[in-house]
Parts: structure tokens; C-alpha cells; sequence
């Protein structure tokens, strides 16, 4: 089962109750055993983003992310007792070097993990750890080297995760992983987490393309699609997520690995293309970016995504007492959803529309592809927004497959200029 056709079966899910009592399940549980470190890099006399590196209480290294100045950001780990330290890079090697501004908080504030915070909650966990970088913040620190190289010799999971040449028939994107990421999401992060997986070896000549699938998918499905495109100019990126948590979970993660790769890589233009709930994905994590991290984005473009998310949704929100949070994300009107044009892209970016309309199921009421509404397709505003729309005869699935897609996405990339991203003529 692929697209959002999980939806469209919650009268059968409710019958055997099975799945959905594993989701919910999972998501008490990660509240049992897990806590939230979350902080804001309130100020960088640089204005740059700096690194964020949570370390154990022997001052090793947990995890770390990217912060831009004013901007939370969040860990989600086992209690025990941890430190956060943060510097600016100023050279771009990824170590802390004695002549870098650094803020290092030898014990940090922690908070029970809530699942899909509100955007007060949110705003108040950023206060937990407040973090300021300036010039002469030259404290003794530990000392902290994020190089790959170290990277890949002493974290397992980023050695196996982050930007390893795999193929479409990796056992990571297969059925039992598809449906453990869908219904069982703790254990899919303990078993496989976040992935930015790469189809060659990275090439610095290429421009990267992230493909983002849709819910109760995997990587697997951009197969035949990214057959036909143009591998000698483009870098294909596969971002792999659990489609059980929630979808702001995912974007910032993805935001994250797009942060990443521009400081480690230096491309000269990324772009974006994703199928589905991927678009939901997708969009926000281009939000999440500040204004200095996106400038290298150019291209969006979706297939077959819900802007205005699912009636079903909705239907399993009101009428199962169990916590599945991309329910709550997919429903009509959702936070989540609203969220999404509360602020426009960069207008340097460029969105494109890909919109199916064929396999009408009148399991829905309105016109659809056979899976999502066609109306939730043609939101008015993500079509205001567009620099083109298109609309295919395809199903939501089959679009993936279809000659129409890769001709368009062909296009697409064809329009870019020598340099930047403003269309060349005649597109």
C-alpha cells in the first residue's frame, strides 16, 4: 500500500485495531522514555549559523544540529545528564578551534517530551537553553570535532545513514520497514533513523536533487522515475522518514540534512522534488531554513500532494480515541497545514505543480486521483504560488511512473540558467 491510501482504509484498520493500537502504543511509550532538550541560538555576533553539539556527561558526542541565530532547535534522547556546547565555524572544518566563538553549558534543562507541541509550547521550550556566541566568548570548552571523518569512525548510525551510495533494493526501503516506519516509528528511529542515502558517490560537479516520498512509502518508489534522468549533471539525494511521526518531526530533520550539505559541500543550487505527504514534508523544511541557508534552493517540484490535506483524515481524528499524530497533521484545517503559507517561499525559489486527476475511487466523495481530492490538489494558494501547474491523467501512484512526469521534470530542470535560478525564456 503507497500514497495516502492508508487513509482511505481506517474503517478496516479500526475493525482489527492491530495497527493503529501499535501507533498509539509507541507514541505513550516514546513519552515514558524519552525527554526534550530544547534551546534557541539567540544571538551569533556573526550572524552565521553555528554548530550545536550535545555531548554526555563524559563530554562525548551525542548528536548535533545546525542553528541560525533566533532559531530553536531539539534533541530527543534517554534521561540521563547532558551538555550542549555550540560554536561558530568560522573556517568551515567542522572542529572547534581555539579562536572560535563558543558557548558551552555544562548542564542543560530538560523537559518531557511532548509529541506535536503547540506554537506556545514551543516558544517556551526554546527558552530552556539559551545559547549566545560572541566574539570573545573564548571559555575552555571540550574539545569537539565534527568531520566526517570522525563522524563516520564514531557514530554507527550516521556511518550507515548519511550519504552512503546504496541502491533502490537496499532492505531499508523495503515492505517490513515501510510498514514499521507507517505504524511502529520508535522502533523504525532505534532500528534504521532518518536517512539521506545517495544513488552514486557524491560528485562535486553535481547539483543535488533531494527526492522526498509520500507516506507509507520509501525511497523505493522514485526508482523508475529517476531512471530517466539526467545522472551525469544531477546528484540524486534520498531522504528517507518515518511516516508515523509527526510531519514537523520530519521537515526539520530534513531541513537539517539540506543545512548540512551546504556547509560540507558548497553546491552551487539544490533542488527539491517529493510526491505526496513528501510535499507537506518539503515545504516546511524550505520554511524552517533561514534566509542565508535557502538561497541555494531553486527548484519545488511536487506530484500529487494534498496542500489542503484528507477528509479521512479528519474522519479517523474525530472517531479514534488513539493518538496518530499524521492524523492530525492531515486533517483539513490542521496547524500544520495552515502553517504551511503562513509564510511565502523565497521568492528566488520556484515551485511546480504536477497534479493528478485520474482512477476516480468513489470510496471519496469529490473528484480524485484515486486517493487524495482533487480539490485538496488545487489549493487555491499553493496554485497562486506556482510558477506552473500541470495536470496529468494518472493516479496517485502511477504518476511516479508516467513519461508525462519525467518530460515535465525534464523541463524543469532544463529552465534553469547557467547560474542561479530565474527560468530561461521560453519555458
Amino acid at each position: 500500500m503507497t500514497g495516502l491510501r492508508m487513509l482511505l482504509v481506517v474503517a478496516s484498520l479500526i475493525s482489527s485495531g492491530c495497527s493503529l493500537f501499535k501507533l498509539d502504543e509507541e507514541m505513550q511509550q516514546a513519552r515514558q522514555e524519552l525527554l526534550l532538550i530544547a534551546g534557541q541560538l539567540q544571538s551569533s555576533a556573526s550572524g552565521r549559523s553555528a554548530l550545536v553539539a550535545l555531548l554526555n556527561a563524559q563530554g562525548e558526542l551525542v548528536n548535533y544540529r545546525i542553528a541560525a541565530p533566533g532559531e530553536m532547535f531539539y534533541f530527543t534522547e534517554a534521561p540521563a545528564a547532558y551538555q550542549l556546547l555550540a560554536f561558530d565555524d568560522r573556517n568551515g572544518n567542522f572542529i572547534l578551534d581555539p579562536d572560535e566563538p563558543r558557548h558551552w553549558r555544562a548542564k542543560v534543562q530538560s523537559a518531557p517530551l511532548s509529541v506535536q507541541p503547540q506554537p506556545e509550547e514551543r516558544a517556551r521550550l526554546s527558552q530552556l537553553n539559551p545559547l549566545h556566541l560572541a566574539t570573545s566568548d573564548l571559555q575552555p570548552a571540550p574539545a569537539l570535532d565534527l568531520s566526517l571523518k570522525v563522524l563516520y569512525r564514531e557514530q554507527p548510525r550516521l556511518q550507515s545513514n548519511y550519504l552512503q551510495t546504496v541502491s533502490f533494493d537496499d532492505p531499508r526501503f523495503g515492505d517490513s520497514n515501510v510498514q514499521l516506519g507507517a505504524w511502529q516509528p520508535l522502533s523504525f528511529m532505534r532500528e534504521l533513523g532518518y536517512g539521506l542515502y545517495l544513488l552514486a558517490p557524491w560528485d562535486e560537479n553535481k547539483e543535488p536533487i533531494i527526492l522526498v516520498h509520500g507516506i507509507n512509502s520509501s525511497p523505493r518508489a522514485w526508482q523508475e522515475l529517476a531512471a530517466h534522468l539526467d545522472l551525469e549533471r544531477f546528484q540524486l539525494v534520498l531522504f528517507h522518514y518515518p511516516s508515523g511521526l509527526p510531519l514537523n518531526n520530519s521537515a526539520y530533520m530534513l531541513s537539517l540534512g539540506m543545512r548540512d550539505l551546504q556547509l560540507r559541500h558548497s553546491p552551487q543550487r539544490m533542488h527539491l522534488v517529493a510526491h505526496s505527504m513528501g510535499g507537506l514534508v518539503a515545504r516546511r523544511a524550505i520554511q524552517v531554513l533561514s534566509k542565508n541557508d535557502n538561497q541555494r534552493l531553486c527548484l519545488l517540484i511536487t506530484l500529487s500532494t494534498p496542500w489542503a490535506g484528507h477528509p479521512s483524515a479528519a474522519s479517523g481524528v474525530q472517531n479514534v480515541p488513539l493518538e496518530i499524530p499524521v492524523w492530525r497533521d492531515m486533517e483539513p484545517g490542521s496547524r500544520y497545514l495552515q502553517s504551511l503559507f503562513a509564510t511565502p517561499l523565497p521568492r528566488h525559489m520556484r515551485q511546480w505543480l504536477l497534479v493528478s486527476y485520474g482512477g476516480n475511487k468513489h470510496m471519496l466523495a469529490e473528484p480524485n486521483d484515486g486517493v487524495v481530492p482533487l480539490a485538496s490538489e488545487l489549493r487555491s494558494i499553493a496554485q497562486d504560488e506556482a510558477e506552473r501547474l500541470y495536470m496529468l491523467d494518472e493516479t496517485h501512484t502511477s504518476i511516479l511512473n508516467s513519461n508525462r512526469s519525467v518530460e515535465l521534470l525534464e523541463r524543469a530542470l532544463f529552465s534553469l540558467p547557467t547560474q542561479g535560478c530565474a527560468p530561461t525564456g521560453g519555458t
